[in-house]
């Protein structure tokens, strides 16, 4: 519930026949926002604030025709200009129509202290003290959400870096397996004397590869041979 202030800012020499313009246009701004056109009223309290920006109570009403149409944001700004500098029951007002649209915006924290600064200047308002208890237990609410939410991220932060940690050791042992493996071939390549593949040479090139390779297996096996028959036993030795 938002409290609303109607203003008649009439000339009192004058009487209530001739008002002057600003107090006629926040009148019918008044008249409006009674009829439920918000938007209308609005823009009365808008143009009266042209000729009497330094008026809170044009900007309380302000603040109650943006609020009425769903715009907190620009309701609160409204309503800030009608806090300070003004009589006790417009400021009281005031506060509890900004703990009012902070909490429409879920900012609880806010909302309690605008609640209990109206309190303090009209400490017997009712609806104040039931909207500040509201707004506690929504801020209580809002700070369990909040912990559980980050105790369920960090409970997956643990899981994702322990996760990455078991496929950073998976990726270490691969990589051993595949550096032993690779070792152990080039080991063998070198064993054996792994020449180029003769495909991929000219057919002179191969040729002269082949010749050689049987070149140096025949000198292997007459050194074979010699070896074996110095070995042997000869009798004429005795």
């Amino acid at each position: 519930m938002t409290r609303f202030l109607y203003v008649l800012l009439a000339l009192p020499f004058l009487g209530w026949t001739f008002l002057d313009p600003v107090a006629k246009k926040n009148e019918e701004g008044n008249v409006l926002f009674e009829k439920g056109e918000y938007e209308a009223a609005l823009r009365r309290y808008l143009e009266a604030q042209q000729e009497a920006r330094s008026r809170p109570e044009l900007h309380f009403n302000a603040g109650d025709a943006l609020y009425k149409q769903g715009k907190y944001a620009e309701a609160l700004q409204e309503m800030g200009r009608a806090t300070e500098g003004t009589p006790p029951d417009m400021s009281a007002a005031a506060h509890y129509n900004l703990g009012n649209a902070l909490f429409r915006q879920e900012k609880f924290q806010e909302a309690v202290g605008a609640y209990k600064k109206s309190l303090e200047l009209k400490p017997d308002d009712i609806d104040a003290k039931i909207n500040l208890e509201l707004a506690l237990e929504k801020l209580d609410q809002q700070n369990q959400n909040q912990d559980q939410q980050d105790q369920s991220q960090n409970q997956d932060q643990d899981q994702q870096d322990q996760q990455d940690q078991q496929d950073q050791n998976q990726q270490n042992q691969q990589d051993q397996q595949d550096q032993g493996g690779q070792d152990e071939q080039d080991q063998q390549n070198q064993q054996q004397g792994q020449q180029p593949d003769p495909r991929e040479m000219t057919p002179e090139e191969a040729a002269r590869i082949l010749n050689a390779m049987k070149a140096r297996e025949e000198e292997s096996q007459k050194r074979r041979k010699l070896k074996l028959r110095g070995r042997r036993y000869d009798g004429n030795a005795w």
